[in-house]
Order: structure tokens, then C-alpha cells, then sequence
């Protein structure tokens, strides 16, 4: 890939990886998966910022999406599940330009 430089190993444990800026991390809703929460995002289109609005969201036709409201995060499901994905940057003019997580 040129142009891209790895930068690091993006470690998966449930299948899923979300971006967001650490700054709304009090805005998370803690909790193990809800069957039911999962259920209702999915049938309103509104995926809270919490584990079962990502898992919502990743389980879903797409796969990828955002969850919160306004800059909660963005989520998408990994190409197979749990493990390690290289993470690489693109930089222009000393900044990262573009980010890849390459799933497979």
C-alpha cells in the first residue's frame, strides 16, 4: 500500500471496533449486551451510545454505522471477529491525512 505507513495492532475481543473521541467517554451507557436494547435500537433506527447500540449496529444489514447522538462514534463489525488488525496512516503535510484497519 503505498503511501501508508502501519502504525499499530488494533486489538478486537467482540468482533466489532468503534471510533470515537475520548472526550464523550462519560457519555457511555456501561453494561454487558441487552437482548431487548439491541432489539429496540434496531427497530427505531436509533442506536444508543452504549455496547448494545454498537452491538445493534454491527449485527445489523450493514455491518458499519454511527451510534449516539451527534459525535457519539462510528461502529462496524470486523472481517473475522476477534484478534489483531494492522492499523495504518496516511500523512500530508506532517498530519495523518487517512486512517485503514485493515480486517482482511
Amino acid at each position: 500500500m503505498e503511501g501508508w505507513e502501519e502504525i499499530g495492532l488494533f486489538g478486537v475481543d467482540s468482533g466489532q471496533v468503534i471510533i470515537t473521541d475520548p472526550c464523550y467517554l462519560d457519555d457511555w451507557k456501561g453494561g454487558d449486551y441487552d437482548e431487548a436494547e439491541v432489539k429496540e435500537a434496531q427497530e427505531s433506527g436509533n442506536y444508543p451510545y452504549s455496547y448494545s447500540g454498537a452491538c445493534a449496529v454491527t449485527l445489523g444489514e450493514k455491518g458499519a454505522g454511527t451510534i449516539g447522538l451527534g459525535c457519539g462514534g462510528v461502529v462496524s463489525s470486523t472481517g473475522f471477529g476477534d484478534g489483531g488488525y494492522p492499523v495504518f496512516a496516511k500523512y500530508e503535510d506532517g498530519r495523518v491525512k487517512e486512517l485503514k484497519i485493515v480486517f482482511f
